[in-house]
């Protein structure tokens, strides 16, 4: 009996002693608090991402220690830690407030809907001596399988399955823009073609046409007395090439009855066949540029480049008297 007083009493001694030294020995951890925001807990399959968002809350003076934070490495044989981001938060009220994000990558591939257990991370918060100890909690999720294990059909469930067929495009519009564009675009070519004298449209680019086009390249540099020359005789080769002969000026009102299309630049033709026979003949050159100017010799090769393929644009005429008595 006594025995047993004396046991009672111990133990009351004990229990008291704890109850004073329980304070001295909770100074140094203060409370802290971890809040765990986790995604969805179903759906993942082989390969995934998982991320886990944690807030962390501590007492004034308290502050997570870097190197308590979790480094990316393999966590367990089917889980890897990618990543682990800590960001400080305002404080509230002196306190302390983080969120660490964690980024996992499941590499389990379960035959069957499972469920999966990413281990808690402990953490460590300090404020000088004393220390703090905390832990993420661990959290559970359902790992499913990329195909089932057996197959509902007699289908193979190994095959491959046929392509998705596209979604039908009406081109009908389209068609037409594209053939209005090849239709421009092949008469912009004929047009080219015609203008330029190009393949069986050759025979259309008469010596109007071509000398017009050296006229212009003679007198592109400021035109000189032997330039000037040089054009009048180039134009004169084309009239002679069109009256199949050497034309002079007093041929021209024989050649206009011919040439009824070069009739609407008659006067341009008198009047260059008298500058004409200023320049070579009475060989004053600058006279025969003050009354035909390099421009107006220009402009009037053009006039009879477009007379002409005007009139050889238009049916064949009957064959004049003169032409006939010839």
């Amino acid at each position: 009996m006594h025995g047993k007083l004396i046991g009672a009493c111990s133990r009351r001694s004990l229990l008291a002693a704890c109850l004073l030294g329980a304070p001295l020995a909770a100074a140094p951890a203060r409370a802290a608090a971890v809040e765990l925001f986790a995604p969805r807990p179903f759906g993942y399959f082989l390969g995934d991402l998982i991320t886990l968002e944690a807030e962390v809350t501590l007492d004034p003076g308290f502050r997570l220690e870097p190197g308590s934070l979790p480094q990316p490495r393999p966590v367990t044989y089917w889980l890897d830690l990618r990543r682990a981001d800590l960001t400080e938060l305002p404080q509230v009220n002196g306190a302390r407030r983080y969120r660490l994000i964690l980024t996992y990558q499941s590499f389990y591939a379960p035959l069957e809907t499972r469920a999966l257990d990413i281990p808690a991370v402990p953490l460590t918060a300090r404020d000088g001596d004393h220390v703090l100890n905390l832990t993420v909690p661990s959290w559970s999720f359902m790992s499913s399988p990329l195909r089932s294990l057996v197959s509902g059909g007699a289908a193979n469930p190994m095959a491959l399955q046929g392509d998705i067929a596209p979604s039908p495009h009406p081109l009908r519009a389209d068609l037409r823009r594209a053939a209005g564009a090849a239709a421009l675009a092949l008469a912009s070519l004929a047009g080219l073609a015609i203008l330029r004298g190009w393949g069986p449209f050759g025979r259309r680019r008469q010596p109007f046409a071509a000398a017009a086009q050296d006229i212009r390249r003679i007198l592109a540099a400021p035109p000189t007395a032997d330039a000037y020359c040089k054009a009048l005789l180039r134009l004169h080769r084309a009239f002679d090439a069109t009256a199949g002969r050497r034309l002079l000026a007093d041929d021209v009102p024989d050649f206009l009855t011919d040439t009824p299309h070069l009739g609407s630049v008659a006067q341009g033709i008198a009047h260059f066949f008298r500058a004409s026979r200023v320049a070579f003949f009475g060989q004053e050159t600058d006279a025969a540029m003050a009354e035909l100017t390099p421009e107006a010799l220009l402009s009037l090769a053009r006039r009879l480049a477009v007379a002409e393929r005007k009139g050889a644009a238009q049916p064949a005429a009957a064959p004049t008297p003169r032409e006939a008595t010839a």
